[in-house]
């Protein structure tokens, strides 16, 4: 009986020993253990900004993050969400943290604080085409990164502030500064996993220039160089240094790094021989790229979109529009909805289907219009909420301090009507040089010859005979004698039947005598001709009468009479 006793004294110990420790574990449970991250949030906002912002809230509730911190992620996550970015609370972040005790300490942390925060907002002013406040920013992102010795990333900044030089005019000044950062980082591209990453970045930047300059010949050379680098460094790798903050520390974690950048190589390559009207090596490098993981992705796909329309993949176009429509949800008025119907309509334009074309090119043209009343609605709202901040200022200047409140209320007012003074001349300058441009286009489509002469096929272009000069001009007398070009059906096939000829033969024709455009585009061009012989002879006559008599419809005479001229018919007519 003692032994039973004893031993049940023993387990009664135990249990109330087992029972304490699950509470006191319980009871020491700290925040720390919680899966809500800065870490957690960065990795999710790729993908889905909005949980990952949620993560950002919660993890500031349980003393994960700092304000300032979550703070800049959450500028970071507006900034560069590719799904619904919100560019206007990003940049209002970054203006706060910029003035906060975070970035202004001179501590080597205050500066890396700084950094990140201008890089966003330079980022910011890049996605706007703000080029002012992008050339702004990146050179004060530049300069601190001299300061601060992190000399790979000044000279990467340094080719961005050669992208913002070209687009501002100042082209042999940026590409100078580009071809500069490149050669800067050539000697170390075979040594250095920091200064190859840098350099594959400054390339990209070089290509996106020579792109919107036209020149993709020179795309073609360097983009084989970044594959070249990026393979070298994949068979040497330990030859290099793994120097990189960017990438992670093992060279093993790298191969998705090498692939993303030589999947975007192959893109370019696509592009750029896709304009070169090499049209097989293209589809080559268009096929590389798709069998990518980068050319799965959202993202990639999006990259390849123009080189898919230069070589007629207009059904991965239409798919991929499929998708961007789908992510849009019920917010069509933007500018990439506009683009999907302008694909559309070259899509249909390509396989044929002409009345299709010019449907999906009108909803184009609409919404375009659309586009640009709401840019200018946004601008007033951008001012009015200028100066609702100023005032909001202004009052909480007068909180705090009763003696300063006249002098400030004075200062806002005296801000506040500068502003619209400036608004105001802004607003008329601006009529005045349309006005005056309208004028000049006027008066100089009023010279233009009513009826052009066949062109002379200049030497070892198109060789024609006298014979087919002949032929040609009995077309071109055909067509505004007999005023052909008022039927809006009027097809290439009506010619080839009443002059009994071959679509080549036709087509030759047009290479050597209509300065080589399609036969709807010289049809077209005689059609406001004639066009602009009745706006100005027959100043009381409806416009939309007019397009109807030269073989156009209302909404497709305005459109190709403002891509011909730079203006509108009534703009046109009011001008005369």
């Amino acid at each position: 009986m003692c032994k039973s006793f004893i031993l049940l004294g023993i387990l009664t110990t135990i249990a109330v020993s087992c029972t304490h420790n699950s509470v006191t574990s319980s009871e020491n449970a700290r925040p720390s253990d919680s899966l809500y991250t800065l870490d957690l949030a960065y990795d999710l906002y790729a993908e889905n900004p909005a949980r990952a912002l949620a993560v950002l809230d919660s993890a500031q509730k349980l003393g994960h993050a700092s304000e300032f911190a979550a703070d800049k992620a959450r500028a970071i996550i507006y900034a560069r969400n590719s799904i619904d970015p919100q560019n206007d609370k990003a940049l209002e972040l970054c203006m706060e943290l910029l003035q906060s005790d975070s970035t202004q300490v001179s501590t080597k942390e205050g500066a890396d604080h700084r950094l990140d925060i201008l890089r966003v907002t330079a980022e910011i002013y890049r996605t706007r085409r703000d080029y002012g406040n992008w050339l702004k920013y990146a050179i004060d992102v530049a300069d601190l990164s001299h300061e601060m010795g992190q000399e790979t990333e000044a000279i990467r900044t340094e080719a961005e502030i050669g992208m913002v030089l070209t687009h501002i005019g100042r082209e042999e000044e940026g590409l100078k500064k580009l071809s500069e950062s490149l050669a800067a980082l050539a000697p170390r591209t075979t040594s250095s996993v920091d200064a190859l990453d840098a350099w594959v970045v400054v390339a990209k930047r070089n290509i996106n220039v020579y792109d919107e300059l036209g020149r993709p010949e020179a795309i073609v050379g360097l983009a084989q160089l970044i594959i070249d680098q990026l393979n070298y460094y994949q068979l040497h790798t330990s030859e290099f240094t793994e120097d990189s903050d960017r990438l992670p520390p093992s060279p093993d974690a790298h191969g998705g790094w090498c692939d993303f950048y030589r999947a975007q190589a192959h893109g370019f390559l696509a592009r750029a021989y896709a304009l070169l009207g090499r049209t097989k090596e293209a589809k080559r490098e268009i096929a590389i790229f798709e069998a990518t993981d980068h050319g799965h992705s959202f993202g990639g796909k999006r990259m390849i979109t123009g080189a898919w329309k230069l070589v007629g993949y207009w059904d991965k176009v239409i798919d991929f529009d499929a998708i961007l429509e789908q992510r849009m949800g019920t917010d069509t008025l933007n500018a990439e909805y506009a683009i999907i119907l302008r694909d559309r309509s070259d899509a249909a334009r390509a396989k044929g289907h002409y009345h299709e074309a010019l449907t999906w090119l009108d909803r184009y043209t609409n919404v375009q219009e659309q586009l640009t009343q709401n840019l200018q609605k946004s601008q007033a709202q951008e001012y009015a909420a200028r100066y609702h901040a100023k005032e909001q200022e202004l009052e909480i200047q007068k909180a705090r301090s009763d003696a300063r409140r006249k002098t400030a209320a004075f200062f806002a007012a005296l801000v506040l009507f500068i502003l619209a003074a400036l608004a105001s001349i802004y607003y008329r300058t601006q009529r005045k040089i349309i006005k005056e441009k309208n004028h000049i286009l006027a008066r100089f489509i009023n010279r233009l010859s009513p009826a052009q002469k066949p062109a002379t096929p200049k030497p070892g272009e198109v060789e024609a005979t006298e014979e087919e000069r002949a032929l040609f001009e009995a077309i071109d007398k055909a067509i505004r004698d007999e005023r052909l070009y008022a039927n809006v059906s009027l097809q290439r096939q009506d010619i080839l039947d009443r002059f009994d000829m071959r679509r080549p033969v036709l087509n030759k024709l047009m290479a050597a005598f209509a300065g080589g455009e399609s036969f709807p585009s010289y049809v077209n061009g005689i059609r406001l001709e004639e066009a602009v012989k009745l706006l100005r002879e027959e100043p009381g006559r409806p416009i939309g009468d007019i397009a109807e008599t030269v073989g156009f419809t209302f909404a497709n005479f305005r459109v190709a009479f403002k891509q011909a001229y730079g203006i509108t018919p009534a703009e046109f007519r009011n001008n005369l």
